[in-house]
């Protein structure tokens, strides 16, 4: 059996049946959702031998008369694309898989802005409610700065046109800041984890013209023992061997009108 699955869900605008179900649901409920509907579909069984070769798991677009698809037709400057990706760890690589196959499913070669949320494992050490300092946020800070150096190659070769991160202790986010060739120029936070924005954050966001955002994305998006149930009446014993190696979710709207076209969730399922 394949060590890699990826899912590809539907356009959650243009699918209405499926919107319907996600009504008043938050992020983390939302992707469980679309996993669930994408896992019924698979076959495993059906899927190639080889290790190597990655599974794909992919939800067709619904397309109708009455709803069209404009970003189809449209010309590119006319779309603002906004991806998001989740990682487990700071692994580079996982990054560069991310984006890859965004802009693949999107059938463009770049995206407007780009997010990165504080990887899972990092959370505790440099997420903004940790607020300790020691060895392990001083790592996790430079594997952070890592992470974010390869976010400043994929904006050198015109994949990302600008990029921010997501819910960093204030101090790690203004070190990132400070060592990064080229700046982030946003950052999200979500208000449930922290309640009220830092001011330490808000007056540096300020000063340097950092755009400061709020959101609503839980830290773990799909947790490890939610994947697993998802996964066991496939896989059985072999469900407890697969992880998300990343989450991708991106949301293409009309420049200058804010109505959203797209919105879809890829994620690599990795053991």
């Amino acid at each position: 059996m394949s060590n890699s699955v990826i899912l590809v869900g539907g356009n959650l605008v243009s699918d209405t049946d499926f919107r319907k179900k996600l009504a008043g649901r938050d992020a983390g409920v939302e992707l469980q959702m679309v996993v669930e509907d994408l896992l019924a579909r698979w076959e495993p069984e059906s899927s190639p031998a080889n290790d190597n070769e990655s599974v794909l798991v992919e939800k067709a677009d619904i397309i109708t008369t009455n709803q069209p698809q404009p970003e189809r037709y449209l010309p590119r400057d006319q779309l603002k694309i906004t991806l998001k990706i989740f990682l487990t760890d700071c692994h580079v690589d996982a990054l560069f898989a991310a984006v890859k196959a965004a802009l693949s499913k999107l059938a463009t070669n770049r995206v407007d802005m780009l997010f990165v949320a504080t990887p899972v494992e990092a959370i505790a050490h440099i997420g903004i409610g940790s607020g300790a300092v020691g060895p392990e946020q001083a790592e996790a800070q430079d594997q952070l700065l890592k992470l974010w150096k390869g976010v400043e190659q994929l904006i050198q070769e015109g994949k990302v046109g600008g990029a921010g991160l997501c819910d960093l202790h204030p101090p790690v986010f203004i070190h990132i800041y400070e060592e990064a060739t080229i700046k982030p120029i946003s950052i999200q936070v979500n208000l449930k984890s922290c309640c009220v924005v830092p001011e330490e954050l808000s007056s540096f966001a300020k000063d340097n013209k950092v755009t400061l955002l709020t959101h609503s994305d839980p830290g773990e998006l799909l947790p490890g023992d939610c994947l697993r149930n998802m996964l066991y009446p496939k896989l059985s014993r072999e469900a407890g061997h697969f992880s998300a190696a990343w989450i991708a979710r991106y949301q293409v709207h009309l420049k200058d009108r804010g109505v959203l076209l797209q919105k879809r969730y890829l994620i690599e399922l990795s053991k």
